[in-house]
């Protein structure tokens, strides 16, 4: 298989981050979510203001060992895998944490290290702006990703459970303020 590296997505990439969006969408039993498409992509993390932060992991694209060291990205690389984190305010360490929205790596793809990598990308921009912690959600039932991030170091928060408001229960409640 060819090198990887990771960085953030281009422009013209947006399409392909668009497709590797869908599919990680298209796992598990979930409300049906909207189609993500390029122009969504290039509006939301690839404008002026992004609502998320996007790193991506480029197929053909230099050696993982000189991620950031200059080397050129290569036109036209295919995305292996991407991930977005948002920031929130964590008031139990009083500073700044990252929320992984979502990681995914091809299933093709896996077992190279890329979700490691984009994993390390994510904390060294976390260090970098000295955010307390990277916090995330893991579905129940995803032995895979569970093996993977206990193996990176993570640690169950214990006695923790998921929940969302969201659609029209998000409508009614914001009504009621």
């Amino acid at each position: 298989m060819s090198a990887w590296a990771i960085g953030p997505a281009r422009e013209d990439e947006a399409g392909q981050v668009a497709e590797l969006i869908n599919a990680i969408n298209s796992i598990g039993p979930s409300t049906k979510p909207v189609a993500m498409t390029a122009e969504i992509v290039r509006r939301d993390l690839l404008g002026e203001r992004p609502r998320a932060r996007l790193l991506v992991a480029r197929e053909g694209a230099g050696d993982p060992a000189r991620q950031g060291a200059g080397e050129p990205v290569r036109e036209g690389a295919r995305l292996l895998g991407f991930a977005t984190a948002g920031t929130i305010y964590d008031a139990e360490r009083a500073a700044e944490a990252f929320m992984l929205l979502d990681l995914y790596v091809r299933p093709e793809a896996r077992r190279r290290g890329i979700a490691r990598a984009l994993m390390a990308a994510l904390a060294a921009e976390a260090a970098a702006r000295e955010a307390g912690c990277i916090w995330w959600g893991v579905d129940d039932g995803d032995d895979e990703a569970m093996e993977f991030y206990r193996a990176i170091g993570a640690a169950s928060e214990g006695g923790f459970t998921g929940m969302i408001l969201a659609g029209p229960s998000l409508a009614a409640l914001a009504r009621a303020a």
